[in-house]
C-alpha cells in the first residue's frame, strides 16, 4: 500500500462529520423574514447582540404565524452542529420545532 493512499484515507476520515443535536429556546425580535422559510431572530438591541437564522422546514407554518418585523418571538429549535473527526464544528443550523412555552409570571402577594 502506498503512502499516498494511506494519506488520502486519513484526510477523508478527518473530513467526515457527525451531527450533534440539542433542543434550545431562542427568544428575541424578528429582524428579517424570507418567504422561503427563514427568519432572523436577534436576541438583543445592541449592534453586536447574538442573531440566529432559524429555518422552517414547512414555510407554510411560518406564514400561518403571520409574523412581522420587530415582533417578539420565543422559538423552540433544534440546534445541529456537524463536527469533524477532531471535534471542530463545520456547520451550524437552527430548525424551528414549535413555539416555546412562555414563562408565566408569579402571583404577587399583597
Amino acid at each position: 500500500m502506498s503512502a499516498d493512499g494511506r494519506g488520502r484515507r486519513y484526510v477523508e476520515r478527518l473530513r467526515e462529520t457527525r451531527p450533534r443535536d440539542q433542543e434550545i429556546i431562542i427568544s428575541g425580535r424578528i429582524t428579517e423574514l424570507r418567504e422561503s422559510g427563514w427568519v432572523k431572530v436577534k436576541t438583543g438591541t445592541a449592534r453586536n447582540a447574538q442573531a440566529y437564522d432559524v429555518h422552517f422546514e414547512e414555510p407554510e407554518a411560518l406564514l400561518r404565524m403571520r409574523p412581522g418585523l420587530g415582533d417578539n418571538v420565543h422559538f423552540r429549535v433544534r440546534f445541529r452542529q456537524r463536527l469533524d473527526a477532531v471535534g471542530i464544528a463545520r456547520s451550524t443550523e437552527y430548525t424551528y420545532l414549535g413555539p416555546a412555552a412562555e414563562q408565566s409570571s408569579l402571583p404577587l402577594q399583597p
